[in-house]
């Protein structure tokens, strides 16, 4: 994305506001920019492990045994951020993945052969269910997917999708998104969101006599009366008495 008015893009004015940290971060992003995890394609395998088992197992010499227990009494850790494409962000892309266990029980790919990607132009949510609709045909299997539902039980099981134009009413649409998407009521999903109606007193002197009536009460909860509002007031009080007397002598004397 390009600044319409400078014409430099994100990078470019990180670079140009002394942003380091976000240099960095952009440039991380521009090494990955596609968010494999979301694809079918995606195997959960970490490449780096296979070499540092390797590296563990491997036979080690007296001496190097020595060396490492000297380096390790005399290095210090400090804390910094995690290694890239490292064991962090293996179990990150893992547990995003769509055949994880918290994304596949709860949610079903519409396009998983699309997945995010930096400049890439994504279509909006009812966009994407107007392009991808369920085939009617294709019933779940009870025996991988007991729960009822547009859920999928893990990445592999997807049910079949087919690209038709939006011809089918948005009743058929609407059953791909949650309930709570659904009802448009997140606090209480499954419950219609209530309508409230405002209206306009058509007599306010009556509220305002009632309220007056009201604070005379001294059975009724007053509001709180505040230790410097009280201290300010008897100092304006105060004042007030000391011009008064001062207005008085001045009199006198004339």
């Amino acid at each position: 994305m390009v600044d319409p008015i400078k014409g430099k893009t994100a990078r470019e004015w990180a670079n140009f506001t002394g942003r380091f940290e976000t240099t960095l971060r952009i440039r991380s992003l521009l090494r990955r920019p596609r968010a494999e995890q979301f694809s079918t394609q995606y195997r959960p395998e970490w490449p780096a492990l296979a070499e540092l088992v390797a590296k563990a197992l491997s036979p080690k010499s007296r001496g190097k045994r020595l060396l490492e227990k000297i380096q390790s009494m005399f290095t210090f850790s400090f804390p910094h951020d995690p290694e890239e494409d490292g064991v962090m962000d293996h179990m990150v892309r893992m547990t995003t993945s769509l055949a994880s266990p918290f994304v596949a029980t709860t949610c079903q790919t519409v396009c998983p052969d699309s997945p995010p990607e930096v400049g890439k132009h994504r279509l909006s949510v009812p966009e994407i269910l107007g392009q991808h609709v369920a085939d009617p045909d294709a019933e779940p299997d009870p025996a991988s997917c007991p729960s009822t539902g547009a859920s999928s039980c893990n990445g592999q099981a997807m049910s079949e999708i087919r690209l038709l134009p939006p011809r089918r009413p948005p009743g058929g649409l609407l059953r791909l998104l949650p309930l709570r998407l659904r009802c448009g009521n997140i606090i209480f999903p499954g419950e219609p969101v209530p309508k409230i109606k405002v209206s306009k007193s058509s007599d306010p002197p009556a509220c305002s006599r009632e309220r007056r009536r009201r604070g005379g009460d001294k059975n009724l909860l007053q509001p709180p009366k505040w230790r410097y509002k009280e201290l300010k007031e008897e100092k304006k009080a105060a004042e007030e008495g000391k011009s008064e007397e001062k207005k008085k002598k001045r009199g006198k004397k004339r």
